[in-house]
């Protein structure tokens, strides 16, 4: 085996340091460990609500129909409303939030004069 294919050598193979601007820099506490970017574990995926729960939040869900007898499609619901039923699949149907976004009347600069 060459002194090039062993791991042994290979590790402790000394390389020369260019003359970089970047190598001036100084080290970061840590030892130079990588971590993910969002600082988060895998992702769950987002939970889904059924017909005749209490919507929690204003905003655009993903109406997932049973059976595909209508393709997904999204719809405004608001809190404190019940998630609907679907005419054709009833409570089979399932919602799931897409973003939250404020329903406009609750919004200071255009709520309603009483």
């Amino acid at each position: 085996m060459t002194a090039y294919n062993s791991p042994m050598k290979t590790r402790n193979r000394q390389f020369p340091v260019r003359n970089s601007p970047l190598r001036s820099v100084p080290r970061i506490k840590g030892g130079g460990t990588s971590r993910p970017h969002s600082g988060r574990g895998p992702q769950k995926p987002p939970p889904l609500f059924s017909a005749g729960e209490t919507v929690r939040e204003t905003g655009i869900y993903e109406v997932i129909h049973d059976r595909d007898h209508r393709t997904a499609h999204e719809v405004v619901l608001l809190a404190a409303d019940s998630f609907p039923a679907c005419d054709s699949c009833g409570l089979l149907v399932r919602f799931r939030l897409v973003r939250t976004a404020p329903y406009i009347f609750q919004d200071e600069d255009f709520e309603e004069s009483q």
